[in-house]
């Protein structure tokens, strides 16, 4: 397998069966540490994928990323052939394990999704394979290429690659699809104050200013509605587009719903300011591919909204927030986390 062609964590490696993760929240990770249970699932799952004369030998697991309580992902590298010791072939698989049946919803959307025009050409989501509702395990074709958070970081001009991931976005909010669940402004704010009780117990000194930027959230909200909901992957980033030739590709459609379209433009506009804070110290370092970006997009259709897209990114920086120092809490996360608040009050005032 070369290197460059992992979606993620380039560094990551198979694991073997007492070094990989249980979270007793995920039944379906104490698959990981039976190997033999875990080839007679894969062969039922897979045996239209594989063909009729494949033959699964043996699987071997990378951990990707997980969120624990909520969901893991891993890479699968299969072996296929007749025996063993005999010359074999591999083949790669994106595994997700969920806490729920969130799986079953993800693999309709994907599903639904290639059939609205996204299963070939330019731009494309994962193939959705198989999905187990007893281990709650979703099963992704891979999906080759770079992840454009990493060209970012190492390629000199991306400018054309962040138009490439405008267009792809445009593609998603104007393909048809109207599954999925319905979100509201509602049911975010109710999300934000969640936010707001946690960021208070490690930034207490900010806990009026959270209050206020929560309070002008809800009445510009509110004042802004009339927006025609629409597919929204609300968790759109950098992190969650891959790059292979001129091929963009989309991952990650675990929050995908109906909500307004725009919120994608902010949040990965948020994002991008972010890989500048986090790798270089300042949220200034990619201020121009994010007005780039925004540009690229509004240019391509009438429904923008500069007014909505300053709301949402408010609410995005809010969320990173939150993720640095609740959640994650990385080397510096404080001044980071304070860089991010004052980021999203900015935008009350901006």
């Amino acid at each position: 397998m070369k290197k460059e062609n992992l979606v993620a964590n380039t560094e990551a490696a198979p694991l073997e069966p007492n070094a990989l993760p249980f979270d007793p929240a995920l039944p379906g990770t104490a698959l990981l540490h039976q190997p033999t249970q875990l080839r007679e699932i894969l062969s039922h799952l897979l045996a239209d994928w594989l063909g009729p004369e494949a033959n699964l030998l043996a699987s071997r697991v990378a951990i990707r990323h997980i969120v624990p309580g909520k969901r893991c992902s891993a890479e699968l590298e299969l072996t296929l052939g007749p025996e063993m010791d005999a010359p074999a072939d591999h083949r790669r698989l994106l595994a997700k394990i969920y806490s729920e049946d969130q799986g079953a919803k993800v693999y309709e959307t994907l599903r639904e999704l290639r059939r609205h025009g996204f299963g070939t050409g330019r731009f494309i989501v994962p193939q959705p394979i198989a999905y187990d509702p007893a281990s709650h395990l979703l099963l992704l074709d891979w999906v080759e290429g770079q992840l454009l958070s990493s060209l970012l970081l190492a390629a000199p001009d991306v400018s054309q690659r962040i138009e490439g991931a405008a267009a792809w976005l445009l593609s998603l909010h104007t393909c048809g699809v109207t599954s999925g669940r319905r979100y509201t402004f509602s049911r975010h704010l109710h999300t934000l104050n969640i936010w707001r009780q946690l960021l208070t117990e490690v930034f207490p000194e900010d806990e009026h200013r959270m209050s206020d930027l929560l309070g002008w959230i809800e009445e510009r909200g509110r004042a802004l509605s009339g927006w025609t909901p629409g597919p929204t992957h609300r968790d759109f980033s950098p992190e969650h587009l891959v790059v292979h030739g001129d091929q963009l590709a989309g991952l990650d459609f675990d929050e995908f719903c109906q909500y307004d379209p725009l919120f994608d433009v902010a949040h990965f506009a948020a994002h991008l300011r972010f890989l500048g804070l986090t790798h270089f110290g300042s949220l200034r370092r990619f201020d121009w591919l994010a007005d780039r970006f925004q540009a690229s997009y509004k240019a391509g259709t009438q429904q923008y909204s500069t007014e909505r897209v300053r709301l949402y990114e408010a609410i995005s920086y809010f969320k990173l927030a939150r993720i640095v120092a609740v959640v994650q809490r990385p080397k510096g996360w404080e001044w980071i986390g304070a860089a991010l608040l004052r980021e999203a009050l900015g935008r009350v005032t901006a």
